[in-house]
């Protein structure tokens, strides 16, 4: 299969990626919309600017829109989106990150099947810990960088996940009941490294932005730096 990869910045869709890379899918081109603000109902809106890097890093072509924040603006974006990515790289697949939201899932799949595309979600139905687990085992470098929910307060934002903090965020999680992989917002993420990306991406000034009860990490500059090795996608 020749795949798009719709990419947020975040862990889930970078882990989708390297699941479906595995099990033989050629990565043809990462795709990602912006929104306009949080108040997407569908994408990912934090730090969101910073995927050019990941990609830069990965070494993959890349396709961007910007979008709106209503279900039906989003749809309609990614449609003309992964329309140029089929016209001018013949994709026939799209994965996605999705983990537990059917909602998710069927709005990615509806757009899939307008445009004759197969629809993959390598980590629907996995167990959210395991899933968490993996990633650090892997080597994924994973900083939060948006929190909402009950529990979670300014001292997560720019913290990196470790298996100590997945520990305690994992107690927050069962305590707030809130998801563990953050799929309805309580929290988004950057990965900063990854096994297959050929530079890492530096942080280089942040500051956090919190507004009573949620915030973010405003990223002001970013750049990549050399690492010493990669796994070639």
């Amino acid at each position: 299969m020749k795949s798009a990869v719709l990419l947020s910045g975040g862990k889930d869709s970078l882990y989708a990626l390297w699941i479906s890379a595995n099990q033989g899918f050629e990565i043809a081109c990462l795709v990602t919309l912006i929104p306009e603000s949080f108040e997407s109902w569908v994408f990912h809106y934090p730090t969101v600017e910073l995927v050019k890097l990941q990609a830069e890093a990965m070494g993959k072509p890349f396709f961007t829109r910007k979008t709106g924040d209503s279900v039906d603006r989003s749809l309609k974006d990614l449609y003309y989106v992964l329309k140029e990515a089929v016209e001018r790289l013949q994709v026939d697949s799209v994965i996605s990150g999705v983990h537990a939201s059917a909602y998710q899932k069927n709005l990615i799949d509806s757009v899939c099947e307008e445009l004759d595309l197969k629809s993959f979600t390598p980590l629907w139905g996995k167990r959210a810990d395991w899933i968490l687990k993996e990633m650090l085992e892997l080597g994924f470098l994973i900083m939060i960088v948006a929190v909402a929910a009950e529990g979670l307060t300014e001292k997560w934002l720019g913290r990196i996940l470790d298996a100590d903090s997945i520990v305690e965020f994992s107690r927050l999680a069962s305590k707030h009941h809130f998801s563990l992989l953050g799929e309805g917002g309580e929290y988004e993420t950057l990965v900063l490294d990854a096994v297959f990306f050929r530079r890492r991406l530096r942080i280089k000034k942040a500051e956090p932005v919190w507004m009573g009860d949620s915030g973010y990490l405003k990223v002001d500059e970013a750049d990549l730096e050399d690492k010493d090795s990669f796994y070639r996608l």
